[in-house]
């Protein structure tokens, strides 16, 4: 883990009591099962599924939630609420918001996998 990887995933770090290793060991776990929910996520989106939606975005928050508590996390807390209510349309809406800190955040925790 290189200096910036250090500052920018301090909390996921203090969190797991410093443990680098596990860090980056969830890292790779992340990398490989986030573009599967993704698209699973863009399909329910665009299907207007709105419990799949409900479930993918859950997923995604959750190990999304390991490495960031702040934006797209709490995006994606919004994501699941319009779900929840039925309104997909908001939920779609609310998705392609967040869509580039979610492909910041995941090419980050890619560079950590790899290192």
């Amino acid at each position: 883990m290189n200096e910036e990887q250090s500052v920018r995933f301090a909390t996921a770090l203090k969190r797991l009591s410093g443990d680098v290793e596990l860090l980056s060991s969830m890292a790779m776990i992340v990398s490989d099962d986030v573009p599967g929910i993704v698209a699973e996520l863009e399909e329910q989106l665009e299907a207007g599924d709105s419990a799949g939606v409900v479930a993918s975005a859950h997923k995604l928050k959750g190990m999304c939630s390991t490495f960031e508590t702040g934006h797209p996390v709490t995006a994606l807390e919004d994501v699941l609420h319009a779900a929840r209510g039925g309104d997909v349309s908001t939920a779609r809406e609310l998705y392609r918001r967040c869509q580039p800190d979610l492909r910041e955040l995941m090419q980050e925790i890619s560079k950590l996998a790899q290192s």
